[in-house]
């Protein structure tokens, strides 16, 4: 059954370089990074504030910028994180290259750097649809208590996460039959934190800690139909004395299809309100805690990939390849979050940073549309790596900056001059050499989530 719309016009408000749908980490970085490259810059934010996952859903620490004790994530990233640690919320010091933040600071951080690099920004708008001509896309459509209005744009940049744009603009995408559960984060207050000092450490071969005494506790209480399946959980210092930011929810989704999301989002904040009472009463460290906050949404890992000049693929995180396109890096441990139990499935550890090719954010056949962060061109186990919000800020730089050269030399996505890119990306400090893949020798190969003992 479908109801006919009225024939309607859109005003076109605004005419930009660049466009990026999309504030979060990707987004960001990639809009300060087109306009730091001179293009004349739109970025539209569906809340009040930039930093996607990171702020809206709360998820910390950000992962990863070193692994194995070399920085491989510089640039616009790095920068950020130093002036958020610079205002007294982030950690940089962390040898894992795993680093907290304080959601608050970072929107503040985050703002900053768009508004000093001359990013125009564009709050409380939603992306609806685009308009496209003989191939590229020439407006993109925002929803907003305006109305309906458009943006002209020269190139545009899907950081939806979801891949919007790349959806509306008719190019194909694909999305698995099981996703990545989703998370609903939380900060706690009233915790004995010097209790649980032994869970605040850094990472170690990529694993952050975790309570075998909690977790084993938490897995007799899911046994016996107490509370639902839950991950990890990771307990992190909040800042302050007494608080803590913790990944335990988890709950299999579609945040593509509204209704289920819905669903999800009323079960998961009904089931965190249970697991603090879970905690007070199965824990000494938690007696006393209280709610400070939840994340205004549940963390999304996964919906929709597009379909790329190349799919990132296992193979290509394990043993690092010389793609001469790579416009960012990355050496997460590919996790896969089970939708039906408590652990991990095929958790692999590299032992190298792997490079990751512009072809992986270009939709097949793009003109002027590049994506950046978790829609992109992945299988499975390559996603399971590449998604982390350090990798996803990185890709924000490369694609920004690939933006705004085509912008100025008249470059299709899919024919973009690498070396240019590559020796731009350099000059403002990405990490990009993509020469130097060595034989990494084994990964580790990780078949249950390991514990640390109390």
């Amino acid at each position: 059954m479908f109801v006919s719309e009225p024939g309607r016009q859109a005003p076109v408000v605004g005419s930009y370089d660049v466009i990026v749908c999309g504030g979060g980490p990707a987004g960001l970085v990639a809009a300060t990074a087109a306009a730091r490259n001179g293009a004349k810059t739109l970025l539209i934010e569906r809340y009040g504030f930039v930093g996607g996952m990171a702020t809206s859903a709360l998820v910390t620490p950000i992962s990863e910028f070193r692994h194995y004790g070399k920085q491989h994530i510089g640039g616009i990233p790095f920068e950020l994180m130093v002036t958020a640690a610079e205002l007294g919320g982030a950690e940089v010091s962390r040898e894992s290259g795993n680093y907290p933040v304080n959601d608050e600071i970072l929107k503040l951080a985050a703002q900053r750097m768009l508004l000093d690099s001359g990013v125009t920004l564009l709050y409380h708008s939603w992306f609806s649809d685009c308009v496209t001509q003989d191939g590229r896309v020439t407006h993109v459509i925002v929803q907003n208590k305006a109305g309906r209005v458009a943006y002209e744009g020269k190139v545009f940049i899907d950081c939806t996460g979801d891949a919007d744009l790349v959806r509306a603009a008719g190019y194909e995408t694909v999305k698995g039959d099981v996703l990545q559960p989703a998370s609903l984060w939380f900060q706690l207050g009233g915790v004995d934190t010097d209790a649980l000092e032994y869970l605040f450490g850094d990472a170690v071969d990529a694993m952050l800690p975790v309570s075998a005494v909690i977790r084993d506790r938490l897995t007799e209480l899911h046994g016996q139909g107490v509370i639902p399946i839950f991950g990890g959980p990771w307990i992190n210092r909040f800042f302050h004395d007494g608080m803590v930011s913790i990944n335990l929810l988890r709950e299999a989704t579609d945040a593509s299809d509204p209704e289920w999301f819905t669903r999800t989002e009323c079960s998961m904040r009904e089931t965190l309100h249970l697991i603090i009472e879970v905690l007070r009463e199965n824990f000494p460290e938690f007696k006393d805690c209280w709610l400070a906050k939840s994340g205004i949404q549940t963390g999304v890992r996964e919906t929709y990939h597009i379909v790329g000049e190349y799919e990132l693929c296992k193979d290509d995180i394990v043993t690092p390849k010389a793609f001469p396109d790579t416009i960012a890096k990355g050496a997460h441990v590919i996790d896969i979050h089970a939708t039906d139990s408590t652990e991990q499935n095929d958790m692999v550890i590299p032992r190298q940073e792997y490079n990751v090719p512009l072809r992986c954010l270009v939709p097949r056949g793009s003109v002027n549309l590049v994506t950046a962060g978790r829609c992109l061109s992945a299988d499975g186990p390559g996603f399971g790596s590449v998604r982390v919000m350090a990798t996803c800020m990185a890709m924000g730089q490369g694609a920004g900056t690939a933006a705004a050269l085509s912008v100025r030399h008249g470059y299709s996505m899919s024919a973009m001059d690498d070396d240019l890119l590559r020796a731009t990306l350099v000059a403002q400090g990405a990490i990009v050499d993509f020469d130097n893949t060595v034989n990494p020798g084994e990964p580790v190969a990780v078949t249950v989530y390991p514990g640390v003992q109390n």
